[in-house]
């Protein structure tokens, strides 16, 4: 597997899809929004590792779309120490689906939550947020993103699915990220030209595109496109592009 470097101890690898997992320089092992099985991007070989009991310390779950939340639910089954961080009507939801009452911490927008040693605020996104029902689909909650700041300084900023938000202007201004990762698929979320001036309010030193490519050229978004549009912006941000499997370290 190829590496990128990071510093401070942080190890970011990208799972497919929009499905991430950290590790950091504590040993804290985080899996943001676990779409395992049915995620034609997962990186097979990792399967066993990823679904072991005591991987992961806690799942983040930035909305409750099939392709964010799909394998929450065995996870937190297959291992009943493992902890959720959601919303908390999506908390609430997966309680309702067989979750253990102890495993749900359901918090909501604006919100901190210390964990692992980790301060863990919950910030807006803008997407779309629904489960399914027998009518198709209704609305849960709304998407979120995570900023993740390590008692080290190290501020990791997870989007979520959303298009670009003045809201992140916010986030650069209170937290600072080291570290972005956004979507740049385009079709269901922000593209490159909107993903490129995200960074541009953010200025992190790192970022990483998710959620593109995974289902035979969708979303049809790609890291050179970006890279393209990032061109225009005079920021020090240094684009690392991963394939699944692949990590930041």
């Amino acid at each position: 597997m190829s590496k990128k470097h990071l510093p401070d101890g942080i190890e970011v690898r990208w799972l497919g899809h929009a499905t991430f997992d950290l590790l950091g320089p504590a040993g804290q092992k985080f899996l943001i929004d676990p779409f395992i099985a049915n995620n034609p991007a997962f990186p097979k070989e990792r399967g066993a590792e990823v679904t072991a009991p005591g991987a992961y310390h806690a799942l983040l779950v930035t909305h409750p779309h099939s392709d964010h939340i799909e394998d929450a639910l065995p996870l937190l089954l297959n291992d009943l120490e493992l902890k959720v961080i959601s919303q908390f009507e999506v908390g609430n939801w997966l309680k309702a689906q067989g979750a253990v009452e102890g495993q749900i911490i359901g918090m909501n927008t604006g919100g901190t939550v210390t964990f692992q040693d980790v301060r863990i605020t919950m910030v807006p996104a803008a997407h779309t947020s629904s489960v399914p029902d027998a009518n198709g689909q209704r609305a849960l909650g709304s998407p979120i993103g995570y900023v993740l700041r390590y008692a080290n300084g190290f501020t990791v900023y997870n989007t979520g699915d959303t298009a670009v938000i003045m809201d992140m202007q916010i986030v650069h201004d209170l937290y600072k990220p080291d570290l972005v990762i956004l979507p740049i698929g385009d079709y269901y979320t922000m593209g490159a030209e909107q993903a490129a001036y995200a960074l541009n309010l953010l200025k992190p030193s790192y970022a990483i595109g998710g959620h593109w490519g995974t289902w035979n050229g969708m979303p049809p978004g790609t890291p050179d496109a970006l890279e393209k549009e990032l061109a225009r912006y005079k920021i020090p941000t240094q684009l690392i592009k991963l394939k699944p499997g692949e990590a930041l370290t």
